[in-house]
């Protein structure tokens, strides 16, 4: 089998879930033999390697952005634009004899319907994020949600990265049950270090994430205990996020770290206490599995796709702030608390390996082809 399949971000150039995703599906696959080109944005200074019978190919000259809320931001137009001559280009330029082509999110849907009919071939489409999660529910973009659709109906299978993205795509977006495959996230260990009291929320600051919820519930929680919380990522909401941080006057507390490498990240996740995933909208939260095999113990927003799957967290509505203050406090407080979470949790994490995923969206391509 030989696959083409198209994204838009791959370490170490990522921004979120998606290029995590990528990365650890074509890996498995290139161990597992099987072919695969993965085409992507060509990036100015280079690094994307293949391994085995991956193999990276960039193609144009796009910059890799943020793509959450980009008609909120300073690049807007140059951002829908650069995405817009990306899938031109996708379309003239990939050729060759595939059995299968697969596509990821909105970025890339235009290149999938066009190479669908192009080479004749099926498409598959994972939907890692919709309009509605990204808006948090507040003011989806129409735009979005037309480029959307238009992909899911060309689509010959959909992949929803958990049921909850499953029953929007059907309530949101009409797209027939029978089309839509759920297969669900994978994690890459990262290994334990030496624990700090951090409180921890790595992610995109925007709507949809929930940090705001996430120093409100600092500021109850600080009113008890003492402890560092460390926002951990960049995004549009960063200033408001400043000025909430003041005005609930937690500022000594609270540290905003701006974009991290992947190492940074790594070491931020040793050594926090607490991890907090408290998004309004989260399709999957790949961050709460990384989490764990750090060692630390994971609150989960009832709202995210992980807590599908994920039995041994503490879950929480990301409105209720007081009871995320609750539970944060009582995983500081109480060791044998999270001992037992800890030892339960890993166990579980173990089962979710990039080689699992893969061989399930090879069924999903045995399917079609």
């Amino acid at each position: 089998m030989k696959i083409a399949m198209v994204g838009w971000e791959y370490p170490p150039f990522k921004v979120g879930g998606l290029g995590t995703h990528c990365y650890g599906i074509t890996r498995a696959f290139s161990e597992m033999g099987i072919q695969i080109d993965f085409y992507m944005p060509k990036h100015s200074s280079g690094g994307a390697k293949g391994s085995g019978s991956l193999r990276i190919i960039e193609i144009g000259a796009t910059a890799i952005s943020p793509y959450d809320r980009p008609y909120e931001s300073r690049f807007d137009e140059d951002f829908y634009q650069a995405v817009n001559r990306y899938n031109r280009i996708c379309a003239n330029s990939v050729k060759g004899s595939y059995d299968v082509i697969h596509f990821h999110d909105w970025l890339t849907v235009q290149a999938g319907i066009a190479l669908k009919y192009k080479l004749g071939k099926p498409m598959i489409l994972t939907v890692h994020s919709t309009e509605y999660d990204r808006s948090g529910g507040i003011c989806p973009n129409k735009w979005f949600i037309d480029i959307e659709r238009e992909g899911m109906m060309h689509a010959d299978r959909i992949i929803a990265v958990s049921h909850f993205t499953k029953r929007i795509l059907i309530e949101k977006y009409g797209v027939p049950e029978s089309k839509i495959r759920v297969i669900h996230n994978a994690v890459t260990p990262i290994g334990e270090g030496e624990k700090q009291r951090i409180v921890l929320f790595l992610g995109r600051l925007t709507i949809q994430k929930g940090p705001e919820f996430f120093l409100r519930a600092a500021k109850r929680v600080l009113e008890k205990e003492s402890c560092l919380f460390v926002l951990a990522g960049s995004g549009e909401m960063l200033p408001r996020l400043i000025e909430l941080a003041l005005h609930l006057g937690i500022g000594r507390n609270v540290m905003f770290t701006g974009p991290l490498s992947e190492e940074e990240v790594r070491h931020i996740y040793r050594i926090a206490s607490v991890y907090v995933l408290p998004s309004v909208s989260e399709p999957f939260g790949i961050t709460a599995l990384e989490a764990i095999t750090a060692g630390t113990p994971v609150i989960v927003s009832k709202t995210a796709g992980v807590s599908e799957v994920l039995t041994h967290c503490l879950n929480v509505d990301f409105w209720d702030v007081d009871e995320m203050a609750n539970k944060i406090i009582a995983l500081l407080r109480y060791g044998p608390l999270r001992k037992t979470m800890m030892a339960n949790a890993k166990r579980e994490v173990e089962f979710f390996t990039w080689e699992r995923t893969a061989r399930k969206t090879l069924e999903v391509y045995r399917e079609v082809i």
